[in-house]
């Protein structure tokens, strides 16, 4: 780690609310290390009003990239003067870059997460999926399922409203892949390969967004959330023997797209990975 900071030390870091629970500075600032790049990584909570005060934050400060969580992947486009065209697609930013005061932002959770379903064994290719969620989240693990080649993908929202909007933009974005906005009892009666929990439900509490054992039959399930790394949801997954993950390989592929695209260099996954094992 940097013993001394200096003027040319560059800053990085992750907004949010919360932003306490991140692993993503101790992993980022490891990868510095590894390849002794000058450089710190932050988290810094920022309220959903704040979200302009902070974006002209990193440039005043000339703060060299930030990752953004939730609740702020959508909110923020407004305020950066570009985004890459699969960002633009989504609808969400989950990494910010500062290129001498302008900001350009990209979404790298898209690859995070098709890469973290390596471990299952599971390709979306002519499968039957359901999400839980119409946040940012969801916006870039549906792209990303939809662009891999999945057959039919269900959407519940607390809010019916924001899932039926989800539906509507997206079939016109991925028309070869069925989208749905669907209630509790039709994911409950639903025969389905792969359930993915966007939302934040068991992220603070024991609380868990659907009760397994009432669902006809899931195949496989992934859970965003990585802290606590076993969510209630995930417990019960284990109980059921349904094969699952956590949102720890996600996080891991998208910090490694993210430090990439900031640095422009190959990040030190092994690293990373090591850092983020040894905190579980």
């Amino acid at each position: 780690m940097t013993e001394i900071l200096s003027g040319r030390t560059r800053i990085y870091g992750i907004i949010g609310c919360p932003v306490e629970h991140s692993f993503s500075p101790l992993m980022q600032n490891a990868a510095f290390d590894a390849l002794k790049i000058d450089a710190r990584y932050l988290a810094f909570s920022v309220k959903p009003e704040q979200i302009p005060q902070a974006i002209a934050g990193i440039r005043a400060l000339n703060i060299h990239g930030v990752n953004v969580t939730v609740p702020h992947k959508s909110s923020v486009i407004s305020c950066l003067d570009e985004i890459s065209p699969l960002t633009q697609l989504i609808g969400a930013v989950n990494t910010i870059k500062n290129v001498r005061g302008r900001l350009i932002g990209t979404n790298t959770d898209v690859s995070g997460f098709i890469r973290s379903l390596e471990t299952l064994n599971f390709s979306p290719k002519h499968k039957s999926i359901a999400l839980l969620g119409a946040g940012g989240s969801a916006r870039a693990v549906l792209a990303g399922l939809a662009d891999a080649g999945a057959s039919c993908i269900f959407i519940h929202n607390r809010t019916v409203g924001r899932a039926e909007s989800l539906v509507t933009e997206f079939s016109q974005k991925f028309p070869d892949t069925q989208l749905k906005s669907v209630s509790v009892k039709t994911i409950l009666e639903t025969p389905l390969d792969l359930l993915v929990n966007t939302t934040t439900v068991g992220m603070e509490t024991e609380a868990s967004p659907l009760d397994l054992s009432q669902c006809r039959k899931i195949k496989h399930l992934a859970d965003l959330i990585y802290s606590p790394p076993q969510t209630r949801l995930l417990k019960q997954a284990e109980e059921l023997g349904i094969p699952a993950i956590n949102g720890m390989g996600m996080l891991l592929y998208q910090g490694c797209d993210a430090f990439t695209f900031w640095t422009g260099q190959p990040a030190p996954e092994t690293v990373m990975q090591e850092q983020l094992l040894n905190l579980v």
